[in-house]
C-alpha cells in the first residue's frame, strides 16, 4: 500500500490529483483505504456518470462535469469521490467554469471531510488550481505485488513455483504495470511454459518493447560471459554483485548494487563485458547515448536525459550501459553550450548518488583524463576496475575463445588442434582481445585466399603483419597504466607490472 496515498487520503487533503496510467489499480488502493476509514466512496467517468465503487459500473446520473459538481456541494456524508476523466478536461484548455467549480466543491469538500480525488495520466495541473491540488504519482507495483499476482495464477493453472522461480518472475516484472503482466502470464501459459525461470525472457522481450517505443535509449542484445577471455577479478566480482539482486539479499538489507567504471586500454573488452553482465544476469541492456539526447531548445537536452532516466528505472532491473562516458561529457568546463551539459551531468551524478532502483549503471572509459573527479568518488560505482592489456595466460585464453567461435562458424572442429596457442601467446605479447579478434578474421581471409584451411602460420602472418595500439601510442597508454596504481582495482587475478595496484 503506497504510504504517501494513504496519508493524502487519510488527511482528508480536499483535492488530490492521482497521476497514473494504472486505472482499476488505483482505484482499488484508494478504495481500500477510503473504506477502511469508515467513507463511503463514489466513482464518475464522462461516460458512466455517477456510480458506485467498486464494480463494473452501471450507467448513472450526472455526466456532465458542472453538474456532478453542484450534486457533490450537496451531499453531506463524508465520501471520496473518485473522478475519472476531470482531469484529462481540465488538461485539455482553460475552463474558467469547470475551474470554479472545482475549487468551490474543493472548498466544500474541505468541510465535510470529503476528497475529490482526480485519477487519470494527465499530470499537468491548471495553473488556478495549483494552490489547492495535492499531486501524487501512483508508483508501478512492486515485487511483492507481481509475486501475489503470479502467485494467484499460478494458484489457478494448479502449478507449484519453487521459491527461485517466483522470486526470480517477480522481479524481472519490475517496471510493468499488474495489467502488462498479466499479458505475460497469459501468453506464457499460451506457449506452454511452466512459470519458470526460462519464462523471464517473455517478460524481457515486453520491457524491449517500452524501450523502442521510447526513443531514448538502444535496447542492446547480450552476449555470454564465455565469450569474454580472462578478467577473472572482474567477473568474479560480477558474480557476486548478481546475488545484490536476490530476495535474500533483500531480507538481510543489501542495497541493490549501484554499478561499475571500467577504465582501460581500447579494445581490450570493456563493451564485451557490458553485454556479457546482461547476458549472465539475464536482464535488458539499455544503452545511453547522451550525444544523442541533445536538443537545441532551451532546457530539452535535460528533459530528455531524465525521461532517459525514468525509463531505466521503469525497466529495472536492467543493466544501463554509458560507453566511452569521458566523450559523453567532452567540453564539460566549457560555456559554448550554453551550460547544457554541465546541467545534464549534474543532473546524471545526482541520480547516480540518490537512485534507488535496481538499475546497475556500467560506464566505459578510456581516457581517464577525460573523466571529471566527482564521477570517480565512492557512491556513484560500486567499484572501478582498470581493464591492462591482457598477460600470456588471457591472451591464450582470448585466442582459444576467438578460435572456437571460428571453429564453429567454419564447421572445422580440428582447427585448435593444428594451432600453438602459446606460441601465438607469447608472439601477441601487447596486443588486445579485438586487436587478437581481428588476426582471427585477417588469418581466415588469408587461407581462404590460398584455399586451405586456416593454421597456425596464417595467424602468425596476420599478426606480425598489424602493429598494436599498445606501441603506435604506447605514451598514452603508459599514462592510462600509470594513472591505475592505486586508483583502481585490477579486472584480472594476473595482472602484473605499472598497471597493477
Amino acid at each position: 500500500m503506497p504510504a504517501e496515498l494513504q496519508l493524502l487520503l487519510r488527511a482528508r487533503y480536499p483535492l488530490v490529483w492521482l497521476v497514473t496510467a494504472e486505472e482499476g489499480r488505483a482505484i482499488e488502493l484508494a478504495c481500500g483505504i477510503a473504506r477502511a476509514s469508515g467513507d463511503a466512496v463514489a466513482g464518475w467517468s464522462s461516460t458512466w456518470g455517477l456510480h458506485d465503487l467498486p464494480g463494473a459500473p452501471t450507467p448513472g446520473p450526472h455526466k456532465d462535469p458542472l453538474a456532478l459538481l453542484e450534486h457533490i456541494r450537496k451531499q453531506e456524508r463524508r465520501t471520496l469521490w473518485v473522478l475519472k476523466d476531470l482531469a484529462a478536461m481540465l488538461s485539455a484548455g482553460e475552463n474558467a467554469a469547470l475551474v470554479r467549480a472545482v475549487r468551490d466543491t474543493a472548498q466544500v469538500a474541505k468541510e465535510r471531510g470529503s476528497v475529490l480525488l482526480c485519477v487519470g495520466s494527465h499530470d499537468q495541473v491548471p495553473l488556478a488550481l495549483e494552490g489547492d491540488a495535492a499531486v501524487h504519482r501512483l508508483a508501478l507495483p512492486t515485487a511483492a505485488e507481481h509475486g501475489e499476482q503470479l502467485a494467484q495464477v499460478a494458484r489457478q493453472l494448479g502449478l507449484r513455483l519453487s521459491p527461485e522461480d517466483h522470486d526470480r518472475l517477480a522481479t524481472a516484472c519490475l517496471g510493468l504495470t499488474l495489467e502488462q503482466a498479466e499479458n505475460i502470464w497469459a501468453r506464457v501459459r499460451a506457449a506452454g511454459g511452466r512459470f519458470t525461470a526460462d519464462d523471464v525472457q517473455q517478460v524481457l522481450a515486453e520491457k524491449g518493447r517500452l524501450v523502442r517505443a521510447s526513443g531514448f535509449l538502444d535496447l542492446v542484445a547480450p552476449a555470454s560471459i564465455d565469450q569474454v577471455g580472462g578478467l577473472d577479478a572482474l567477473k568474479r566480482w560480477l558474480g557476486q554483485r548478481q546475488l545484490g539482486f536476490s530476495e535474500p539479499a533483500r531480507r538481510i538489507g543489501l542495497p541493490w548494487p549501484r554499478g561499475a567504471l571500467l577504465v582501460g586500454v581500447q579494445g581490450c573488452g570493456k563493451s564485451l563485458i557490458a553485454r556479457a553482465v546482461a547476458g549472465q544476469w539475464r536482464q535488458p541492456l539499455l544503452r545511453m547515448d547522451v550525444g544523442g539526447l541533445m536538443e537545441g531548445y532551451v532546457g530539452a537536452s535535460e528533459r530528455n536525459l531524465r525521461r532517459a532516466m525514468q525509463l531505466a528505472e521503469r525497466i529495472a532491473p536492467c543493466v544501463l550501459w554509458v560507453d566511452e562516458i569521458e566523450k559523453a561529457f567532452a567540453g564539460l568546463s566549457s560555456n559554448n553550450d550554453g551550460g547544457t551539459i554541465t546541467r545534464m551531468f549534474g543532473t546524471m551524478l545526482t541520480w547516480m548518488q540518490e537512485k534507488d532502483a535496481p538499475v546497475f549503471v556500467l560506464a566505459t572509459a578510456n581516457d581517464i583524463e577525460g573523466l571529471p573527479p566527482e564521477l570517480l568518488r565512492k557512491g556513484r560505482f560500486d567499484e572501478i576496475f582498470f581493464i591492462d592489456l591482457p598477460e600470456a595466460a588471457q591472451r591464450e585464453e582470448i585466442w582459444t575463445v576467438h578460435l572456437a567461435q571460428r571453429a564453429r562458424a567454419a564447421a572445422d572442429p580440428a582447427l585448435l588442434a593444428r594451432v600453438d596457442l602459446p606460441g601465438l601467446a607469447a608472439l601477441s605479447e601487447g596486443y588486445s582481445g579485438a586487436e587478437i579478434a581481428a588476426a582471427v578474421v585477417e588469418g581466415a581471409f588469408e587461407a581462404l585466399a590460398h584455399g586451405v584451411p586456416l593454421s597456425g602460420p596464417h595467424l602468425a602472418a596476420a599478426i606480425s603483419a598489424s602493429p598494436p595500439l599498445s606501441r603506435t601510442r604506447a605514451e598514452s597508454i603508459d599514462r592510462l597504466r600509470a594513472w591505475a596504481v592505486g586508483r583502481a582495482r585490477p579486472a584480472s587475478s594476473f595482472a602484473s607490472g605499472p598497471g597493477s595496484p
